[in-house]
C-alpha cells in the first residue's frame, strides 16, 4: 500500500480546502469598469486559505503556500510564474504580506482585490506593464 508524503498530502488538502471555498467578489455596475473581479476574488481567496492551512504544518509549508500563491496572481497580469522575472518577487510577497494584513477586514480585502483588479485591467497584453500596475495599485493600497 502506497503512503503519501506529509507534503503531497498538505497540498492535496489545501486544494480540496481551496476549491471549497466560496468566491467573494462584487459585480460592478453597468458602465463603471470592474471594482472587484471574481477571478482575482477567487485567486486571492484560494492563496490566504492555502496560507492559513499551511500555518498548522509550519514555516516550509508555508513558503510553500506563497510560491503557489505567485501561481493564481501572476498569470492574471500576463506573467509567466515559471520563469523568473524581475520585480516578480517584490510583487508578490507584497500581495502576500496585504493577505495577512487584510485577513480580518473585508472592507480591506475588498479594496485589495480592487486595486488588483486594477492593474490586471491596465496589464492586459504586456508582461512589464502587468509588473508596474502592480506595483503602482499596490503602492495606493494602505492597509
Amino acid at each position: 500500500m502506497p503512503i503519501i508524503s506529509r507534503s503531497a498530502a498538505f497540498v492535496v488538502a489545501v486544494r480540496m480546502f481551496a476549491a471549497a471555498t466560496p468566491a467573494l467578489a462584487v459585480d460592478p455596475a453597468p458602465g463603471t469598469g470592474p471594482l472587484c473581479s471574481p477571478t482575482v476574488s477567487v485567486a486571492l481567496t484560494r492563496w490566504d486559505m492555502g496560507l492559513q492551512a499551511a500555518g498548522k504544518f509550519g514555516d516550509r509549508a508555508v513558503a510553500l503556500a506563497m510560491e503557489k500563491g505567485r501561481e493564481y496572481i501572476l498569470p492574471l497580469l500576463g506573467i509567466d510564474p515559471t520563469v523568473s522575472q524581475p520585480g516578480t518577487e517584490d510583487g508578490t510577497g507584497a500581495i502576500g504580506r496585504l493577505l495577512e494584513s487584510t485577513r480580518h477586514d473585508p472592507q480591506q480585502r475588498l479594496e485589495l482585490c480592487m486595486a488588483i483588479t486594477e492593474a490586471v485591467e491596465s496589464a492586459k497584453g504586456s508582461t512589464a506593464a502587468g509588473l508596474e500596475t502592480l506595483k503602482r495599485a499596490l503602492d495606493g493600497f494602505v492597509p
